[in-house]
């Protein structure tokens, strides 16, 4: 596990791209790295990308998941988990006291894996992601 580095930009973006339904414009790793290089974790296998967190403070207490993705091949292994816990220490070294993330309503696997890390919904947004989706918003007070 280590930080991102600006090399690994078409591993990640290819991961999310596969994994997640909502398509990231790839600068977006790129513009938000340097103000926060701790919220971008990378978990690298034989020189292969199969995982990533990346966050960002939102204020001086907050943090914000935006991504979490983990290669189809090592899905529920606990590779998901390491990530999110080095994250929540990087939260902690940073002064956050919350972390929030939206789910898509329709993905229930992701929602039980964060509730089992603790977080709970708070919120629910109609026609929150590009497809017109409700998302839940969720937070884990640290």
């Amino acid at each position: 596990m280590r930080y991102y580095r600006s090399t690994d930009l078409n591993a990640i973006y290819d991961l999310a791209r596969r994994s997640l339904r909502e398509k990231y414009n790839p600068t977006i790793f790129i513009e938000l790295p340097p103000y926060w290089p701790q919220g971008l974790i990378v978990l690298e296998e034989m020189d292969r990308i199969v995982g990533f967190i990346f966050g960002i403070m939102i204020s001086n207490i907050e943090a914000r998941i935006l991504m979490l993705a983990v290669s189809q091949e090592r899905r529920g292994q606990g590779l998901g988990t390491l990530l999110s816990e080095q994250f929540f220490m990087e939260c902690s070294k940073k002064g956050a006291r919350v972390v929030s993330l939206e789910v898509r309503v329709s993905n229930t696997s992701a929602l039980k894996f964060y509730q089992r890390r603790g977080f709970s919904i708070s919120d629910r947004f109609t026609h929150y992601y590009s497809d017109g989706e409700d998302g839940y918003q969720l937070q884990l007070f640290l």
